[in-house]
């Protein structure tokens, strides 16, 4: 990898020598370059080169590919649990969207979701539901109802109202994701897992187990379709199977269902 990183260094240099000659950093090998720290795990990394980016950015009047290096900054902090960090590039990222002619503009839909995220792990449902329907409205307006972002807004929905206990409202939000991801993907999809998983949780919150049941039973035959029998990736499947017929107070399919769950792990 190492050597992978060096060669890319190289290639920053060769190829950001201007017209007059002179060397000077080229943006986008820098996010090339962030990009492929951020794949490989190595979040810092991908910080810094994105920050060179982004300034590099800002001196061209890249507004949009500016945008997009703090919206990647704030998602990582994010993901570090570094909220109020987060929140500063995602401001700021709001911020410089303004200047942009078109306000409804997919890098700011980014934004808005990424604040979102950030406001629901702050437990501040109600802000960041005021951000996940800004970015759902752009999405709808400049992609359309039958769009994979479109899902995600709908699916991020419903996840925050999952944890404002309001149920009835997550399931709404988690079953037009659902429609949305057959309609793109198909119903043997990964991507189908996401809205299993959502509306089973909700269905089980209101205790309406059957039905709660019916999508992870759903979701555990899609993982085998795209894993196989005996995956322990499908462990938790069986658990949360295990975990509502328990509910159910039906031991002996609890207990059958988490020897399942014990086993794939062996």
């Amino acid at each position: 990898m190492k050597t992978k990183h060096a060669v890319i260094l190289v290639l920053i240099l060769v190829t950001s020598i201007s017209a007059n000659g002179q060397k000077g950093p080229n943006a986008d090998e820098y996010v090339r370059l962030a990009d492929d720290y951020k794949k490989n795990a190595k979040p810092d990394s991908a910080i810094l080169y994105y920050q060179k980016a982004s300034v590099e950015f800002k001196a061209l009047g890249s507004i949009e590919k500016f945008i997009n290096a703090y919206n990647q900054i704030g998602i990582i902090l994010t993901r570090q649990d570094k909220y109020e960090k987060a929140l500063e590039y995602l401001e700021k990222a709001l911020v410089t969207g303004r200047s942009l002619p078109d306000t409804n503009n997919l890098e700011i839909a980014t934004t808005y979701i990424s604040l979102g995220v950030v406001y629901n792990a702050e437990e501040k449902y109600d802000q960041s539901l005021i951000y996940h329907k800004r970015s759902l409205a752009i999405r709808l307006l400049k992609l359309g109802e039958k769009d994979a972002q479109v899902a995600t807004n709908y699916g991020n929905i419903g996840n925050v109202y999952f944890n404002a206990r309001n149920y009835e409202r997550s399931i709404d939000a988690h079953l037009k994701a659902l429609v949305i991801r057959e309609q793109v993907f198909g119903k043997e999809s990964p991507e189908i897992i996401e809205s299993y998983n959502g509306l089973a949780k909700a269905f089980r919150e209101r205790r309406e187990y059957r039905t709660a049941l019916k999508y992870y039973e759903k979701a555990l035959q899609n993982k085998i379709t795209q894993r196989g029998q005996g995956h322990k990736d499908l462990s938790k499947f069986y658990k949360n199977i295990s975990e509502v017929y328990f509910l159910m107070e039906d031991k002996e399919q609890g207990e059958l269902y988490k020897k399942k769950a014990e086993e794939v792990l062996k």
